[in-house]
C-alpha cells in the first residue's frame, strides 16, 4: 500500500447497494486503505465535505445522479478534480466503458471483480496519485525557496540602491537627504494612484510601485561625475557648466549598467536606469539626453519627473529660493504637455496633499 502525504490513503466508495459496499468495504480495508461509504451522488459530495478521500470506486446505477454524472462534477471543481475515479459496475458493455472515461474515470472493474485483479488496479492508481502528490510538494517548496531567494535579491538590491542614495546625503549632490526622501516618497504614491485610474487599472504592481521609490531615491546618482564647484555654484551656470550638468542622466546610467549589465532581465534595475537616464526627458521632446518624446519616455521617467520638479521647486537653492507652493503648482500646470505627461499629472494634482514635503 502507498501512503499519501505520509498518512494512510482513504477510498470512497460510493453504491446505492448494501451489499456491494459491504463487499467492497472489505475489500479495501484488506488492502490496508481506509474505507468511507456513500449511498447516493449526494451522500458521496456532502463525504467530501467532512473528509477528503484521495481516491473514489464509483457505481454507476444510481438514483437521481448516477456514477457519470458524479464523476462529472468532481472533476469541474479545483480541490476533487485531481482525484482519482475509478467505476466498478455490472454495467460493463464498451458503450459503458467509454461513457466511464470520457465522464473523467481512470479506469473501470467490471462486476463480478476478482480481488486480486482489483488489488493490482487500485493500487496502481494510488502509486501514481501518490507519486503526483509528492511531486506538487516538491514543486511547491521549491518555488517557495526560489520565491524567498527573489525576495531577498530584490531586498539586496534596494539596499544596495539606498546606499548609492546615501552617497550625496548632506550635499547639494543629489539634491540632499530630505529631497532624495521626498521624491521617493512621492513617485511612490503617484505610481500608486495611477493603479486606480483607467489607463493603467490594475497594471501597475507592487514590485513596479516598490522598483519607482527605489529609483526615484537615486535619479541624479550621474551628479557624482559632476564638478562639485559646478554643483554648488551660486547664479546661473555658464553654457559649458549646463552641457556638464546634462551629462548626469547618461553618467549615472552607465554606473548602473557596469555593475548590472544584465539589468534588462531584472525589474529593480531595469526601472532604476529609465529612471536615471531619462527623467530630464520632457513630454514634447525638447528634453535630454536622447529627445525622447510622449510615451516614448518610460512610464517610471514619466512619474518621476513630475516629484522630482514638485521637491525642487519647493526647496532652497544655491542658485535661487524655494518657490511657494501655489507658485509649484501653476508652473507646472503651465507645462502641461511641455514637460509633463498630462495623464500623470492629472493623477499628481488629485492626491498633491498628500505629497512629502
Amino acid at each position: 500500500m502507498e501512503l499519501v502525504d505520509g498518512k494512510v490513503p482513504k477510498i470512497l466508495i460510493v453504491d446505492d447497494t448494501d451489499m456491494n459496499v459491504t463487499v467492497l468495504k472489505r475489500c479495501v480495508e484488506k488492502m490496508g486503505y481506509k474505507a468511507l461509504t456513500a449511498s447516493s451522488a449526494k451522500a458521496a459530495v456532502d463525504q467530501f465535505y467532512v473528509e477528503m478521500p484521495q481516491m473514489v470506486l464509483l457505481d454507476i446505477v444510481m438514483p437521481e445522479v448516477d456514477g457519470y454524472q458524479l464523476c462529472d462534477v468532481l472533476k469541474g471543481f479545483h480541490e476533487t478534480k485531481e482525484i482519482p475515479i475509478i467505476f466498478i459496475s455490472s454495467n460493463n458493455t464498451i458503450e459503458d466503458r467509454r461513457k466511464a472515461y470520457e465522464s473523467g474515470g481512470i479506469d473501470f472493474i467490471g462486476k463480478p471483480f476478482h480481488y486480486d485483479d482489483m488489488e493490482l488496479i487500485i493500487n496502481k492508481h494510488m502509486r501514481i496519485y501518490a507519486k503526483q502528490k509528492r511531486i506538487e510538494a516538491d514543486k511547491k517548496r521549491m518555488n517557495k525557496i526560489i520565491s524567498e531567494q527573489a525576495k531577498a535579491f530584490a531586498e539586496e538590491q534596494k539596499r544596495l540602491l539606498t546606499v548609492i542614495s546615501r552617497l550625496g546625503e548632506g550635499e547639494e549632490l543629489f539634491g540632499g537627504a530630505d529631497h532624495q526622501e521626498n521624491v521617493a516618497e512621492n513617485a511612490r504614491l503617484i505610481a500608486e494612484a495611477l493603479n486606480f485610474t483607467e489607463k493603467y487599472s490594475n497594471k501597475i504592481s507592487e514590485a513596479f510601485v516598490e522598483a519607482v521609490r527605489a529609483a526615484a531615491a537615486i535619479h541624479d546618482l550621474g551628479k557624482i561625475s559632476v564638478p562639485r564647484e559646478i554643483i554648488k555654484k551660486k547664479g546661473e551656470l555658464t553654457e559649458a557648466e549646463r552641457r556638464i550638468v546634462n551629462t548626469h542622466p547618461v553618467m549615472g546610467y552607465e554606473i548602473i549598467k557596469e555593475v548590472y549589465n544584465n539589468f534588462e532581465n531584472n525589474l529593480m534595475m531595469k526601472i532604476a536606469v529609465e529612471v536615471i537616464r531619462s527623467h530630464h526627458e520632457n513630454y514634447d521632446g525638447s528634453g535630454y539626453p536622447d529627445g525622447l518624446k510622449g510615451e516614448e519616455i518610460p512610464l517610471p521617467a514619466r512619474i518621476v519627473r513630475i516629484a522630482d520638479t514638485f521637491d525642487s521647486m519647493l526647496k532652497d537653492r544655491c542658485y535661487r529660493p524655494a518657490y511657494a507652493r501655489e507658485e509649484v503648482l501653476r508652473v507646472m500646470e503651465s507645462e502641461r504637455g511641455s514637460k509633463y505627461d498630462p495623464y500623470i499629472l492629472d493623477v499628481f494634482f488629485k492626491i498633491e496633499k498628500q505629497m512629502k514635503v
